[in-house]
């Protein structure tokens, strides 16, 4: 029985079909998209709806950041996260204007989650079919959408939604950085949907120069994000055991930056938070090793180092070199 239990549920996780609702004008052009902070239908760290954000921000980088601008959670304030008219909710208009681009040229990424437990009893028997006792059985089933609104005219182009069910006995590999594997691999695919189907729409505002490296995200800014009715964790971290506190910045950490090798994150986890360069071109103004602080005197993230190939000016840039010493330097 106790095998015939795990084939079963072990079977049950799996994704259904995506839902998918287009309203999208033939005459939509966007330039940019406000990436709001990933609700949770359920308690959640203030943290965790940040650095879900973010992970679906290097989604949509990797999708699409050569047509688009991408703006994230800890650029803005959302005030009402369910108001179509985000403009008016959101303090996010004004991030526009360095790069020229029209409140009506820019779209609003709406992604949330809701979960749903099923608890129930087993009777267990043994090898000549006797009662031997009852076992709990849970299963978790995740409901993720993605809504993409223009605010300008408060309509909602696109929506798709999806759910997959949790599988308990799947073997974890993170160290438990992902307390909800499946949702974060779900609203992945959902983000990556999402934006093909925009593709034809999204026009970056002027020609991309080259990529000026490949980085790791070290992300203790995760720790100071708060919206309402849940304050910043870096409070709690600070009064934390030592040990418990290293390693919830160790999964962090690991959560940020998958497939990253373990050696490169121990030596992350001592840095300050920021941008590591992992790879850079040749004859290029970064080097492995450098460490981004600042991008026009802002946190240095993803999204803000991306959007400089597509500025109408050059950015300053605060590093600290790998040899030693902080300077300016100016990307593209």
């Amino acid at each position: 029985m106790g095998a015939l239990l795990l084939l079963a549920l072990t079977g049950a996780a799996c994704s259904s079909g995506y839902k998918i609702q287009r309203d999208v004008p033939a005459e939509l052009s966007a330039s940019a998209v406000m990436v709001y902070p990933f609700q949770f239908r359920w308690p959640e760290r203030a943290y965790r709806s940040f650095e879900l954000s973010q992970r679906l921000i290097d989604v949509a980088l990797a999708e699409a950041g050569e047509r688009a601008l991408f703006f994230g959670p800890s650029e803005f304030k959302v005030y009402r996260p369910d108001d179509n008219n985000a403009w008016a909710a959101s303090t996010a208009v004004p991030l526009l204007v360095p790069y020229s681009v029209r409140p009506e040229q820019a779209l609003v990424l709406r992604s949330w989650a809701e979960r749903r437990v099923q608890s129930g009893q087993r009777e267990l028997l043994d090898d000549k079919g006797r009662p031997m006792g009852q076992s709990t059985v849970e299963e978790t089933t995740y409901l993720g959408h993605v809504e993409v609104l223009h605010p300008s005219t408060q309509r909602r182009v696109l929506e798709i939604s999806g759910e997959v069910q949790a599988d308990p006995f799947a073997e974890r590999t993170d160290d438990g950085a992902d307390p909800a594997p499946e949702l974060t691999v779900l609203m992945e695919k959902l983000t990556r949907q999402a934006l093909q189907a925009l593709k034809e729409h999204l026009h970056a505002p002027r020609a991309p120069s080259p990529a000026p490296a490949t980085v790791a995200s070290i992300p203790w800014q995760a720790f100071e994000y708060a919206d309402e009715g849940r304050p910043a964790h870096v409070g709690a971290l600070a009064s934390m055991d030592p040990l418990d506190a290293e390693l919830l910045r160790q999964q962090r950490l690991r959560f940020a930056n998958p497939g990253v090798e373990t050696p490169v994150l121990d030596r992350l986890a001592r840095l300050p938070a920021g941008l590591y360069v992992l790879s850079s071109p040749e004859g290029g103004k970064l080097s492995v090793g450098d460490l981004l602080l600042q991008v026009d005197g802002q946190p240095a993230l993803p999204q803000v180092l991306a959007r400089t190939r597509l500025a109408p000016t050059p950015a300053q840039i605060q590093i600290r070199r790998a040899a030693g010493g902080t300077f300016q330097i100016l990307l593209p």
